[in-house]
């Protein structure tokens, strides 16, 4: 399991152009993830989603802390104004955020002695935050409160977070990717 952190770091690692995700960028990121662990990560994962009720693949269930919103204060990262960027894995201004739920949720999952309803949790959550750190709203300024102060005007118009989390995202990868990602993570997922 703890190869699914790797892989999921290894990811954030790779930042090259940024975009951010509403429930499409989120299943894409994980169905990456999935792709490009290694055979027995895979066959973890799947063991573990066959027993979850609520979603059949795992790139379905990175949607799952949005639905309602969970822990709410972890899909974060808030910066001061004067910051010159993060200098540790600890939260800037906060007790809890994406990175302090990276490491508590990785911990979890990884654990043997931990339940399987929770360390499936875990990979959910995991999965989900993966997504959130690699969204530059998602690391940004307490008063700007990640774009949803600003408004846009445009094609996608509206706050920019929303903006550039499902507007332009949606419209980068348009419905044909959405399908064959959804059509291949099910036939991954039954193999």
């Amino acid at each position: 399991m703890r190869y699914i952190l790797l892989v999921m770091l290894a990811l954030v690692s790779q930042g090259g152009n940024a975009l951010a995700w509403g429930d499409e960028g989120h299943k894409i990121v994980c169905e990456i993830a999935f792709r490009l662990a290694q055979p027995d990560t895979r066959a973890a994962v799947r063991k573990l989603i066959r027993s979850d009720t609520e979603f059949d693949t795992f790139s379905e269930s990175c949607v799952f802390p949005d639905h309602p919103r969970k822990r709410a204060s972890e899909h974060f990262i808030n910066l001061a104004r004067n910051s010159q960027g993060l200098i540790s894995d600890e939260c800037p201004q906060a007790e809890k955020c994406v990175l302090s739920a990276i490491l508590n949720d990785s911990q979890i999952l990884g654990s043997k002695s931990a339940k399987k309803a929770d360390r499936l949790l875990a990979l959910k959550f995991l999965g989900h935050w993966v997504g959130d750190i690699h969204q530059p709203l998602h690391v940004s300024f307490e008063d700007d409160r990640g774009g949803n102060n600003i408004s846009v005007s445009g094609k996608c118009s509206g706050k920019l977070h929303s903006t550039w989390n499902t507007c332009l995202v949606q419209n980068a990868v348009g419905t044909e990717l959405r399908m064959r990602l959804t059509n291949s993570s099910t036939r991954s997922l039954r193999r």
